[in-house]
C-alpha cells in the first residue's frame, strides 16, 4: 500500500468484525425481503379491490406465503446475529442500553405487530374479505417498517451522533487544527466549577456553546471523548485521567469543597459514601471512577436532548430510513421479477389462458415496480443518503470518492470528481475532501500517551467498493427500465417505436427474461456493497467520535475456526431457506397447480 492511505492491517479487531459482517450481511439479506414483500402483497390486494381480478388475489397470496418464509427465517437469523453482537461487543451493547435503549425497546413492539398481522393475514386469507385483508397486510407492512425504523435510528447515532460537529466545509476548510470533529455534551452545573474552563479551552480546545436549565452545552473534541470513554470503561480513576494529567481540575474549588457538598456529589455520581471516609475533598475527587463521572454528563445529555428521540435526531436518521427501505423493495422487487421470468421460460405452449394472464400480470407489476424503486433509490434515497455522508462523515466520503493522489482514483478517471460537489454540496464551486489531507491521527489523543489507534482514516478500498457498486447499480436500473417499458408499451406511442429500433419486441423478451435472475442477484450484491461501505467506512468504529473499537468489542476474540463454524452455519440457513421457497412457493405455483 502506497504511503499516505490508510492500511487494512489498521483495522483492529478484525476477526470480531468478520464474524458480525457474516451474521449482519446475511440477516440483512432475508430482512429486505421482509421490508418489500408485504408492501408489494398491498399493492396487489388494492388493484385487486379495483379490478376483481382473482388473478391479483392469487399473485398477492403468493407474496404472502414467501412473506411468512422470509420472517420465520429472519427472525432467527436475527436472533443469532442480535447474539452476535451482544457477545462481540459487551462495551457497545452496554452502553447502548444504558443511554439510547428507548428504540431498541420499542422495536420488541414492531416485532409483535409483524408476527400478529402476518399471522393474520397467513390464517385468515380465506375467512376475511379482501378489504380487510389489504387493512391486515398494511399494517403488515406498517409493522416491518416500524420495525426497520427503530434499529436504524441506533444505526444512524452510531454512524452521526446527534451533536456531532463535522470538520470539514465544502469550502475546502479543514478544522482538525480546532479539534474538530466534536461532540455536544451537556455538562451539569454542579460539575462545571470543578473544571479549569480556560485551561479546557486552550489547551483541550473545548467549547462553550449554550447553556440548559440543569447543564452547560460544551463542543468536546471527539479524540478527548473517545479517550474519555476509553478510561471508563478500562476503569480508570479521574486521579489517571486525562482530566487530571491535563491540569484541568480546579483545584482551588475542589479544596474549597466542604465533607458534606463531597458526599452529595458522591451520591449523584453513584460512589457509596463508605469509599468517601477520611479522605480530603481532592482525594475523594482523584479516586471517583471516571466511568460514574461520565455516566453522570452522558445521562444529563440524553435527558436535555430527550431519551426518546436522541438517536431519531441523528442527522443521517431520515436519509438512511429512505435508503435502506428502498434497498429492500428494490431487491424484493427484482427477485420477484427473476420469480415470474423464469415461470415465463418454462410456460408451456398450451398453458391454460387464465394461468398465462395470471404470470404475466405478475410479471409485469414486478418489472414496473422494480424500475420505479430503483429509479427512487438511486435518485432520492441515494442522493440524499450521499449528502448526508459528504457533510456529517467527511473521512468515508473522501475515501468512497478516492480523493488521494496514492491511487487510482475511478472518479478522477470517469471525471465524475467534477460533477460530485453539486450532487454532493449543491455547488459546482464546493471542493471534495482530500483524503492525503486528512490528519492520519486526528481521532488520537495526544495527553493519553502511546494511541491503541495507529491510523483513524477509513480504509482506501472502499473507494472500489463503491464505485464497483454505482456501477452495478447503473446497469441493473437501465435493465429494469428497459423491461418496464417493454412490459407497458402498448401504452406509449413514441417508447414503441424506440424499442421496435432497438429490436426489442414483446411484452418479454427473451433475453430478459434470461437476465432477470442475474439481475436479482446483483441487487444482493449491491446491497451488501452499500452496507459494506457504511460500516467499514466509519472508522474508528463503533460509534462515530465517541467509542472506539478497542473498548467496545470482547477481550475473547474469535479464531478462524470458530468463524468458518458460523459461517457454514448460515450458509446452511440459507441453503435450507431456497429449499424451502422451492417446496413452498416454485411447485404450488406451477402449471398443474393453477387450480390447486
Amino acid at each position: 500500500m502506497a504511503a499516505g492511505v490508510a492500511h487494512w492491517s489498521y483495522y483492529p479487531a478484525a476477526h470480531d468484525r468478520l464474524l458480525s459482517y457474516i451474521g449482519i450481511s446475511i440477516h440483512w439479506a432475508i430482512l429486505q425481503y421482509v421490508l418489500g414483500l408485504p408492501f408489494m402483497a398491498f399493492i396487489a390486494l388494492l388493484i385487486y379491490l379495483r379490478k376483481k381480478d382473482e388473478s391479483w388475489k392469487r399473485f398477492a397470496w403468493t407474496l404472502t406465503k414467501a412473506f411468512v418464509l422470509v420472517f420465520a427465517v429472519g427472525a432467527a437469523t436475527g436472533t443469532a446475529a442480535e447474539f452476535g453482537l451482544v457477545l462481540l461487543w459487551p462495551n457497545l451493547t452496554e452502553a447502548a442500553g444504558r443511554y439510547i435503549y428507548f428504540p431498541l425497546y420499542m422495536e420488541i413492539f414492531a416485532f409483535l405487530m409483524e408476527v400478529v398481522f402476518l399471522y393474520m393475514l397467513w390464517y385468515g386469507w380465506n375467512r376475511f374479505p379482501a378489504k380487510a385483508l389489504a387493512f391486515i397486510a398494511f399494517l403488515g407492512f406498517l409493522g416491518a417498517w416500524y420495525s426497520a425504523s427503530m434499529i436504524l435510528s441506533v444505526n444512524s447515532y452510531m454512524v452521526a451522533p446527534t451533536g456531532i460537529l463535522p470538520a470539514y466545509k465544502p469550502d475546502g476548510t479543514y478544522l482538525y487544527a480546532q479539534g474538530y470533529p466534536k461532540v455536544e455534551v451537556y455538562i451539569p452545573n454542579d460539575i462545571v466549577p470543578l473544571l479549569n474552563v480556560t485551561k479546557l479551552h486552550t489547551l483541550a480546545q473545548v467549547d462553550i456553546v449554550g447553556k440548559a436549565s440543569n447543564a452547560v452545552i460544551v463542543a468536546i473534541p471527539s479524540r478527548v471523548v473517545q479517550q474519555l470513554v476509553r478510561e471508563a470503561w478500562t476503569g480508570a480513576t479521574l486521579g489517571q485521567s486525562i482530566l487530571y494529567k491535563g491540569g484541568f481540575f480546579n483545584v482551588t474549588t475542589i479544596q474549597s469543597l466542604t465533607p458534606e457538598q463531597v458526599a452529595k456529589l458522591a451520591a449523584k455520581l453513584g460512589v457509596p459514601t463508605v469509599q468517601l471516609a477520611g479522605k480530603t475533598p481532592q482525594e475523594v475527587l482523584l479516586s471517583l471512577p471516571v466511568k460514574n463521572v461520565l455516566d453522570y454528563i452522558l445521562i444529563t445529555t440524553v435527558k436535555d436532548i430527550g431519551y426518546m428521540s436522541i438517536t431519531f435526531k441523528s442527522p443521517v436518521y431520515l436519509a438512511t430510513l429512505m435508503h435502506s427501505i428502498g434497498a429492500g423493495l428494490t431487491v424484493s422487487g427484482f427477485t420477484v421479477l427473476a420469480g415470474y421470468a423464469l415461470r415465463l421460460l418454462r410456460m408451456p405452449r398450451d398453458a391454460d389462458p387464465e394461468y398465462r394472464r395470471y404470470i404475466m400480470n405478475a410479471f409485469k407489476f414486478a418489472a414496473v415496480f422494480s424500475a420505479v424503486v430503483i429509479a427512487y433509490q438511486g435518485f432520492i434515497a441515494g442522493h440524499e443518503m450521499g449528502r448526508a455522508v459528504a457533510k456529517w462523515n467527511p473521512e468515508k466520503f473522501a475515501a468512497m470518492e478516492g480523493t488521494s493522489e496514492h491511487i487510482l482514483s475511478l472518479s478522477r478517471l470517469l471525471h465524475t470528481d467534477k460533477i460530485m460537489p453539486l450532487l454532493a454540496y449543491g455547488s459546482l464551486k464546493a471542493k471534495l475532501p482530500v483524503y492525503d489531507k486528512i490528519p492520519s491521527d486526528y481521532c488520537i489523543c495526544k495527553l493519553a500517551g502511546t494511541p491503541p489507534v495507529k491510523d483513524c482514516r477509513p480504509p482506501i478500498f472502499i473507494h472500489y467498493v463503491y464505485y464497483t457498486k454505482i456501477g452495478l447499480a447503473l446497469l441493473v436500473g437501465i435493465y429494469g427500465l428497459i423491461v418496464a417499458l417493454a412490459a407497458i408499451r402498448y401504452k406509449w406511442g413514441l417508447i414503441d417505436r424506440v424499442l421496435d429500433a432497438l429490436h426489442i419486441r414483446g411484452e418479454a423478451p427473451h433475453w430478459a427474461l434470461v437476465l432477470a435472475p442475474v439481475a436479482a442477484g446483483l441487487t444482493q450484491i449491491i446491497s451488501n456493497m452499500g452496507w459494506v461501505v457504511r460500516e467499514v467506512g466509519r472508522k474508528p468504529w463503533t460509534i462515530y467520535g465517541v467509542m472506539t473499537v478497542d473498548v467496545a468489542h470482547t477481550m475473547n476474540p474469535p479464531s478462524t475456526a470458530e468463524i468458518a463454524l458460523v459461517a457454514a452455519f448460515f450458509l446452511g440457513v440459507l441453503a435450507a431457506l431456497g429449499y424451502a421457497a422451492y417446496k413452498v412457493l416454485w411447485i404450488p405455483g406451477r402449471p398443474d397447480e393453477y387450480q390447486a
